[in-house]
Order: structure tokens, then C-alpha cells, then sequence
């Protein structure tokens, strides 16, 4: 990971991480009025644009995507103490496909990548999702704003639904295109050499059960165990809300995430 520290030396890298933040703010905005939570989450076909940029500029994605999601709250009247939540996780969303896809398919385009190309397109957007819905979603019950069972299902649910359908499209119509302009991010920043076989398979299996962990002890201690509703129906006055439980349940998983994306 150490680029995401080394690409801010990258004039080119600055630009696309400002493009990245420009664009998902932009995206963003108009839907902040089709509010799912208050102060919390909305309706977000946004949600696709990390996955997409994340495939193209890589790191530079990912810290624009987590500060276009800042910004958004900003400017949409949602900026809470859950947005610090939403920057690392946003920052996680949108390095996932760029980590996973570089290790797993080097350069191939993601959707014309044959059988295997889509099975791993299709962990990259599960994983992505899961770990947005866990970090978003832990930080909002641990701070006693949404239960887990209410926030991080339906960040998990809406994020993926608008990258398997929006997403996958624009990465279609896109990727040649960006390659053809030179703003891959393998075109404009020197990147590392990609770590071994066995460091990459054991990060990226302990990224898929990290977010896996996390998000389903997280639904289970709060939707089962604790009684709080899924998804909207979990948001309610008497809904059980940041206890210890959850709070230390999924820290196991979140752990093995983090330690999941530093192997990759």
C-alpha cells in the first residue's frame, strides 16, 4: 500500500484524485434529498462511481472518493461524526477493485476478462460492498446514531445494485477509453512490483473473509441477538443501539480486512 502515500508525488495522480473527488460529488448531490436515513444515507446510484474509478486511477480514486464523500455530506447537510466512518470507508471501496484486480488480472479490462475475469469482478464488487456497509455501518452504531441491522445493510444492498448495474456498464463503455488517453493508473504512476503469489492469495482471502466476518457477525448481533429491524424498519426510536456487542463483535473482521489489504 505504500502508494497510497508515494502517489502524492505524482503531479498527474493529484489531478486524478480532484477529478475522482469531482466527480462523485457531483453524482452524489443531486440524490441527497432521497433520504433513506436521516443525516445518514440516502438513495445512492453514486455508490458505482468508487468501483469504476478505483479500476482506472487506482489510489487516486481512493483518496477521492473519500473525499468526495466528505465534501457531499458537507454540501448535502449530512456531515455527522459517522463521516469519518464514510472517508475510510469510501477510501477502502474504491481501493479494493484496483488492489484485488492488479494482483489477481494485471491489466486485462474487467469485463471482457472471460469466466474467470467475472468471477473475480464479481468478488471485488462483494467484497467492496461488504466492507463499506461494515465500516460505515459499525461506526454508526458505535456512535448510537443507526443500528448495525438498519445502516450497514442498506449501504451494503444499495452500493451493490448500483455497481452491478451502473458500474458494470460504465466500465465497459469506459476502460478502453481511459487506457487509449493514457490516464490508467499503471500509465501514470510507477508502480510497485506486484507482490508475490502466496501474499497476494492469502490478502485477498483475508480481505473476502474480513469483510464477510465482519458484515454478517454485525447483522447477526444486531438483528438477531439485540432485536433491531433490517434495513429501514431497524431505524426507529427504540431500536438497540451502540452497545459493546456489536461494537466488539466485528472487530475481528475489520481487523483481518485491514490486515487483508496491507498483504495486498
Amino acid at each position: 500500500m505504500r502508494q497510497v502515500v508515494s502517489m502524492w508525488g505524482n503531479t498527474r495522480m493529484i489531478v486524478l484524485t480532484a477529478i475522482s473527488a469531482a466527480a462523485y460529488v457531483a453524482v452524489l448531490l443531486p440524490f441527497k434529498g432521497l433520504v433513506i436515513i436521516p443525516g445518514l444515507t440516502e438513495v445512492r446510484p453514486g455508490g458505482a462511481i468508487p468501483i469504476v474509478m478505483g479500476f482506472f486511477f487506482g489510489p487516486a480514486a481512493a483518496w477521492g472518493s473519500a473525499f468526495g464523500n466528505l465534501i457531499a455530506d458537507a454540501l448535502g447537510g449530512m456531515l455527522t461524526p459517522v463521516s469519518a466512518f464514510g472517508f475510510l470507508a469510501n477510501f477502502i471501496y474504491a481501493y479494493i477493485p484496483y488492489a484485488f484486480w492488479r494482483a489477481l488480472m494485471g491489466r486485462s479490462n474487467p469485463v471482457r476478462s472471460g469466466v474467470k475475469g467475472w468471477l473475480v469482478y464479481g468478488v471485488v464488487i462483494v467484497t467492496a460492498c461488504l466492507s463499506i456497509g461494515s465500516v460505515i455501518g459499525w461506526g454508526g452504531d458505535l456512535l448510537k446514531m443507526a443500528p448495525f441491522a438498519a445502516l450497514g445493510l442498506i449501504i451494503t444492498v444499495n452500493d451493490f445494485i448500483a455497481t452491478a448495474t451502473i458500474g458494470t456498464i460504465l466500465i465497459g463503455l469506459l476502460y478502453e477509453r481511459v487506457r487509449g488517453m493514457g490516464l490508467m493508473v499503471d500509465q501514470v504512476l510507477d508502480e510497485e512490483s506486484v507482490p508475490s503469489s502466496g501474499r497476494i492469495r492469502l490478502g485477498v482471502v483475508f480481505c473476502v473473509a474480513g469483510a464477510a466476518v465482519a458484515f454478517f457477525s454485525g447483522l447477526l448481533i444486531s438483528g438477531e441477538m439485540l432485536g433491531a429491524g433490517y434495513g429501514a424498519a431497524g431505524f426507529v426510536p427504540e431500536a438497540t443501539r451502540g452497545t459493546m456487542a456489536v461494537g466488539a463483535g466485528m472487530v475481528p473482521g475489520l481487523l483481518l480486512l485491514l490486515v487483508g489489504l496491507i498483504l495486498l
